[in-house]
């Protein structure tokens, strides 16, 4: 027989953005709890709103099986006397194991005849075992912020109110941070009843729904989909698409309504990205737009409240709307009075780190850096490096504008920046890199897409990372509050996604030798000790944008395992190994294991710098053989990765063809011989082979099946 499991955590609203990863942490745990204790469920469906997280488990036994569980006791010998009679040890086994003596028997293993008796366990009625596990997995559910409530120490999204905890119609011995779990949930707080009787876990859903809960949040996201949908269309246009604030809202509401509204339409000769941002990100509504993208004036919005309540509602939202846009207009009307360029010297009021000057000072570190990277990328292009250079020049300007200075439009800096770099009469190519040089501001953002956007985004982020680095606000596991680690992943993604190809570390040396002198006193890290931390720290973000594009970590730490400068070069590398594991893994199993078997003899060994392989100390033809193969290998493989695209398949393709030569090699020549001489110019040939595998990777990082 089995029965439907219920279990819902009520709660005081919680955060949008914790929902939906608490309720998948809730699902995989109870799946996987349900399957440890022999009670795993046909299916499990997860339920979230801002006030509750729920799931029902359907088809879970009522009971546990029975379990047989083995144990091994001491040798037959000890165990039995002569004339096959129990000892002491082996009454005192069947004893401890609850078991009659008769029940023992004796059986042959590797160490001998042992004596072993099987025990059956009696399954538990699941109404016995799931409260531990219900208990367990909630106070093991992880939320961005946690906070403590009354007298307990429970850490929770927020204070948990009421458990509801049924397996079919029995409700479960449950208690959580004083709360005593039963069959009462909770209805719509305005819509409907407040205390609600679930009798089984069939009609949780039913209940809800008719006082006023839309349980099911994938119910609901199309519920405001639909109904945005048709508001939008008859205002004129459609829903301007935002997965996110969809998600957000969907977790802001139990059973949602959505209302239409308008605003003046001469706020429409504002910056589109303006309007979004005051819809979008201050009043949480969806901006409404023509067929060919053009907003128009009006808005969805969706609310919690009651139907017939909607008009007021929406009037609300309008007189809301109206100063917020009122400002913007403001603002942006007063910015644009005087030209971008016309704020350069405001920038030298502004600090940009304690110790490393001012904005000014920062701008000008810019142009620098981006006519570093033009000459490194782009050579003799005039037109790109007045570009950059002028877009240096201005792209923090927008930092000393109302706009950006009003901290609910802030972030709107560099958008901002553009337009005002339009209007001010600047080139359109100078405009749109400063529009675009904080790209990628998350992993969920595209990079620029102009060259000028690309290279002045790049060292943007790479005067922030030297100058905090510089200081010591290095990022640990648990803080990074001036966004490091997201602006070394986006200097990554644009070099990966533009196919940039130059040193790394010469940029970093570079930025650090223009940053200001410190003073003394806030000197905590040498320029060396920059320069190890940074190459560290951006080989973890390479390595992690490596594997979300699907390059296994064993690969990553092959490829960063040997010398590397030039994050596309690297990149390369690691591709070309992911893709032969993945389309010929038995040419991988053998470029591998040439890779490993001469690394895994030498680098335990200490060689000589002065020693060379001299082939008049060769006993063995082999010997001689492995040297010309190895010689010849090289000259391939420097011809395969010279210029600015090597060829890494060419390369791993002359290193396998090494493999044979290896094996017979190691066959007919003992390496570890007495004879120093003979020994170290052994050594010395199988340390030229694991260098030159090393032009790709160190192959002992990688982890080969059954290893």
């Amino acid at each position: 027989m089995s029965v439907d499991l219920l279990y819902e955590i009520g709660v005081e609203e919680i955060p949008a953005n914790a929902v939906l990863p608490a309720l998948a942490q809730l699902e995989s745990r109870l799946g996987d709890g349900l399957t440890e204790l022999g009670l795993a469920a046909s299916s499990i469906t997860m339920y979230g709103t801002p006030r509750r997280l729920a799931v029902i488990a359907k088809g879970i036994p009522e009971r546990q099986p029975d379990a047989v569980e083995q144990y091994k006791g001491p040798p037959a010998q000890q165990a039995f006397d002569e004339q096959g009679n129990p000892t002491k040890a082996a009454r005192g086994f069947a004893r401890s194991r609850n078991v009659d003596v008769a029940d023992l028997e004796t059986r042959a293993t590797d160490k001998g005849r042992f004596v072993f008796v099987q025990v059956r366990r009696p399954g538990q009625p699941a109404t016995e075992v799931l409260p531990a596990l219900l208990r367990q997995l909630t106070l093991a559910l992880s939320f961005p912020k946690t906070m403590r409530w009354g007298d307990g120490d429970i850490e929770f999204a927020r204070p948990i109110r009421w458990l509801v905890a049924l397996l079919g119609d029995q409700v479960l011995d449950l208690e959580i941070a004083g709360v005593r779990a039963g069959r009462t949930s909770r209805g719509h707080r305005v819509m409907g009843e407040r205390f609600i009787e679930i009798r089984n876990p069939s009609e949780y859903q039913q209940r809800l729904a008719e006082t006023g809960v839309i349980v099911d949040h994938r119910q609901r996201q199309d519920m405001i989909l639909q109904q945005a949908s048709e508001l939008a269309s008859q205002a004129g246009g459609r829903l301007r698409p935002d997965f996110d604030l969809l998600t957000e809202l969907n977790f802001l509401v139990e059973c949602p309504t959505c209302i239409r509204g308008g605003f003046d339409p001469r706020y429409l000769e504002l910056p589109a990205e303006v309007v979004v941002t005051v819809l979008e990100g201050h009043q949480k509504a969806f901006p409404v737009e023509n067929d060919a993208g053009e907003l128009l004036p009006a808005f969805v919005a969706v609310t919690n409240a009651s139907p017939e309540a909607a008009d007021t509602v929406g009037e609300g939202w309008e007189r809301v709307i109206a100063p917020r846009l009122a400002d913007a207009e403001f603002y942006y009307h007063h910015d644009t009075r005087r030209p971008l360029g016309s704020r350069l010297e405001s920038l030298k009021r502004v600090t940009f780190l304690t110790g490393l000057g001012n904005l000014h000072q920062k701008a000008q570190r810019l142009e620098k850096l981006v006519a570093w990277l033009h000459t490194q990328l782009f050579g003799e292009d005039e037109v790109l490096h007045a570009t950059l250079c002028r877009a240096a020049q201005l792209c923090k300007c927008d930092l000393v504008t109302m706009m950006v200075g009003d901290l609910k439009l802030a972030e709107l800096q560099g958008v901002i920046g553009g337009h005002y770099a339009r209007t001010s009469g600047e080139p359109e190519l100078v405009a749109a890199a400063i529009a675009e040089h904080y790209r990628p501001r998350g992993p969920e953002d595209s990079i620029p897409i102009s060259p000028a956007g690309r290279l002045l985004s790049i060292a943007d982020k790479t005067d922030d990372l030297v100058a905090c680095f510089r200081l010591g606000l290095i990022p640990s596991s648990s803080a990074d509050p001036h966004g490091l680690r997201r602006q070394a992943s986006g200097i990554v993604e644009i070099i990966m996604r533009a196919g940039y190809s130059f040193s790394l570390m010469a940029l970093i040396e570079y930025a650090l030798q223009i940053l200001p002198t410190l003073p003394p006193d806030q000197e905590t890290v040498s320029i060396e000790e920059v320069g190890a931390e940074l190459k560290h720290f951006f080989t973890g973000r390479i390595q992690s944008a490596w594997e979300q594009r699907g390059i296994d970590y064993d690969i990553a730490r092959a490829v960063m395992g040997v010398p590397w400068d030039d994050v596309t070069d690297a990149t390369r590398r690691a591709t070309v190994l992911a893709d032969m594991r993945r389309d010929d893994p038995e040419a991988f199993t053998e470029l591998v294991t040439a890779g490993e078997r001469p690394a895994r003899i030498t680098r335990p060994e200490v060689i000589p710098p002065s020693i060379t392989v001299d082939s008049s100390l060769f006993e063995h033809p082999m010997e001689t053989t492995l040297l010309q193969e190895l010689k010849a290998a090289k000259e391939r493989v420097q011809e395969a990765s010279s210029g600015p695209e090597a060829d890494y398949a060419a390369v791993a393709a002359s290193l396998r063809g090494l493999l044979p030569h290896i094996h017979q090699y190691f066959v007919d020549v003992m390496v570890m011989v007495e004879d120093e001489r003979l020994r170290l110019n052994r050594l010395a040939l199988l340390a030229q082979i694991d260098e030159l595998f090393c032009t790709i990777a160190d192959f002992l990082e990688i982890v080969q099946p059954g290893s």
